[in-house]
C-alpha cells in the first residue's frame, strides 16, 4: 500500500473534505464532484491572534484555495464572528478579492436589517469596549495578580483580532468585524441563514444542507453551558462588575446610556468621584485622603472590580461561539451527514430539538463527518442529544487544533481530554488532527477498528506532502 502522501483516491468519490492545517483556526474547503463539478464550497479561513506567522501562514492558505479552486467558489460560508474563523479574508483580502464566488451564507445574527441581531451586535460591542477599558487599567499596574488576569483575557481577546501590532497590553483592534464586513458587503449579497432553512442548489444537486443554528430564541442563544457528564464533556452574571468600565463607551455610543445607567448600583449622583474633584469636596476630602493612605492599601478594592473582566471575556467569547452558522449536508442518495457545527455552544445544539422542518436527531444519528466545535472544547460538543446521538460506524471526526500552542501558550484545554477520550470510541480511533500528520501507512490501526476497516480509512485520507492541509474523501 503506497504512503498517504502520494497515495491515488478512487475516482469513485463522492467529495473531498480538505481541512487546512494553519494552526488553531478552522479552514474546510468541501469540493464536490457530480453534476458537472468540481463544485466548491469554502467554510471559514482563519488563525487565531498570537500564532507564529499567522498572518503569512493564512495568505498562504488563501492561495492553495485559489490554485484548486481556479479562483471560484459556488459558496463562501462565514461561521461567526471570530478571527481564528475570519482573518483570512483580512490577511489576504487581496487574494480573495479576486474570487468568483456565487454565493455566500452567513448566519441570521449578521443580518443589518434585523433588530435582534443588531442589538446582539451592540451589547457585545459595549462589552469588549469595557474589556478594553478594564485592560488600560490594569495596564497602569505592576500588581502580578493583575497582571496575570489582563494576559489571560489578552489571551481570550485574540478571538476578536487580538492586541494591534506591536502595542501594549490595553491596546487592542477589534478586527474581527472588519474582517466579516469583507464577506458581507461584497457581491453577491449574502443569504442570512435561519434555523430550519433547507438550501437546494442546481448545482449541488443530489445534497441538502439544513441549516441547525444558530438558534432564534433568546434563552437558547445565551445558554452556554451545561450540566457536566450529562450535557458537557467536562469543566474548564458579571456584567453589571463592567458598569463603570462602560461609561467610558458612552461617548461613541450615546445610546446606551439607559443600559448603562440600569446596570449602576447607585444613582450617578452618588458615585465616587475622580481623585482631582474629590479632593475639593469639603465633605469627601478627609475620606479620601484617609482612603488612600499608603498604609491602608490592603483595604482598598478599587481595582478588585477589574477581575471580572475575565468572567465577562468568557462570556463574550461563548456568546460569539453560539451565533455560529451550523450546516448539515446530506446526500440524497445513502442519507450520510456531514456535521459543521462551526464553535456552537450548548444552547445552539439543544435548539436542534426544537426545529420542525427536518428532525435533527435524525441527521445526528447518520452523522459520518463531523467537524468537531471551537478545536475540542469542552462546552461545544453536546453530551447527550449530541455526540451520543452520532451513531453511524461510519463515523469520523476533524479536529481543526494545535494542541502545544494551545495548552503550552495559551493554557487552554483544547482538546478537552474527556471529549477526545470519547471521540476515540465512538469513532474507532478515525480521528484527523490539524496538528497531526495522520494516518500513515506505516501506523497501526487504532484498538477496536478492524485491519479492513483501517485501510477503508486511509485508502480515503490525503496527506500534503508540505503538511498545508488533509484532505478526506467520501465514497
Amino acid at each position: 500500500m503506497t504512503d498517504t502522501a502520494s497515495r491515488q483516491v478512487s475516482t469513485d468519490s463522492k467529495m473531498r473534505i480538505r481541512m487546512y492545517r494553519q494552526g488553531l483556526g478552522d479552514c474546510f474547503l468541501l469540493t464536490f464532484y457530480a453534476n458537472g463539478g468540481p463544485h466548491h464550497i469554502l467554510i471559514d479561513c482563519g488563525v487565531l491572534s498570537g500564532t507564529p506567522n499567522g498572518s503569512q501562514k493564512i495568505i498562504e492558505v488563501a492561495k492553495s484555495i485559489a490554485a484548486e479552486t481556479s479562483g471560484k467558489l459556488n459558496a463562501l460560508v462565514a461561521t461567526h464572528e471570530h478571527w481564528d474563523h475570519l482573518s483570512g479574508f483580512y490577511d489576504a483580502a487581496e487574494v480573495f478579492d479576486a474570487f468568483d464566488i456565487g454565493e455566500i451564507w452567513v448566519a441570521w445574527t449578521e443580518d443589518p436589517s434585523n433588530p435582534t441581531a443588531q442589538d446582539l451586535k451592540g451589547q457585545n460591542r459595549l462589552k469588549l469596549q469595557a474589556i478594553h477599558l478594564a485592560l488600560a487599567q490594569l495596564a497602569k499596574t505592576d500588581e502580578p495578580h493583575f497582571q496575570a488576569c489582563g494576559q489571560g483575557v489578552e489571551a481570550l481577546l485574540g478571538f476578536f483580532g487580538g492586541p494591534a501590532e506591536g502595542a501594549s497590553l490595553a491596546a487592542f483592534s477589534d478586527k474581527t468585524s472588519e474582517a466579516m464586513s469583507k464577506v458581507t458587503k461584497r457581491h453577491p449579497a449574502p443569504t442570512f441563514c435561519k434555523p430550519g432553512d433547507v438550501i437546494h442548489r442546481d448545482w449541488l444537486s443530489g445534497v441538502n444542507v439544513y441549516v441547525l443554528g444558530p438558534p432564534e430564541d433568546l434563552a437558547m442563544l445565551h445558554q452556554m453551558k451545561g450540566q457536566v457528564g450529562k450535557e458537557m464533556y467536562g469543566l474548564t452574571g458579571a456584567d453589571s462588575a463592567f458598569a463603570v468600565a462602560l461609561e467610558g463607551a458612552l461617548a461613541a455610543d450615546p445610546a446606551s446610556t439607559g443600559r448603562v445607567d440600569a446596570a449602576l448600583p447607585f444613582d450617578r449622583s452618588l458615585q465616587w468621584l475622580d481623585g482631582a474633584k474629590i479632593l475639593k469636596d469639603l465633605h469627601f476630602a478627609p475620606l479620601y485622603q484617609a482612603y488612600t493612605a499608603a498604609d491602608a492599601a490592603w483595604r482598598r478594592i478599587d481595582q478588585d472590580w477589574l477581575l471580572s473582566m475575565a468572567r465577562l471575556a468568557l462570556q463574550l467569547d461563548s456568546a460569539t461561539n453560539n451565533t455560529s452558522l451550523v450546516l448539515a449536508f446530506e446526500f440524497s442518495d445513502s442519507k450520510e451527514v456531514l456535521l459543521f457545527a462551526a464553535d456552537a455552544q450548548i444552547g445552539n445544539w439543544q435548539s436542534w430539538s426544537a426545529i420542525k422542518a427536518f428532525d435533527a436527531a435524525a441527521l445526528l444519528r447518520r452523522t459520518i463527518f463531523y467537524k468537531v466545535g471551537h478545536h475540542g472544547s469542552h462546552n461545544a460538543t453536546l453530551k447527550e442529544g449530541g455526540l451520543e446521538t452520532m451513531t453511524s460506524p461510519e463515523l469520523v471526526a476533524a479536529i481543526p487544533v494545535d494542541q502545544n500552542f494551545a495548552n503550552n501558550s495559551k493554557h487552554w484545554a483544547m482538546p478537552s481530554p474527556p471529549l477526545l477520550a470519547r471521540l476515540q470510541e465512538v469513532t474507532r480511533g478515525r480521528i484527523l488532527r490539524a496538528d497531526a500528520a495522520w494516518p500513515r501507512d506505516a501506523d497501526q490501526p487504532p484498538p477496536g477498528l478492524s485491519l479492513e476497516d483501517w485501510q477503508d480509512f486511509t485508502g480515503m485520507v490525503h496527506l500534503d506532502p508540505d503538511d498545508l492541509f488533509i484532505d478526506f474523501y467520501v465514497k
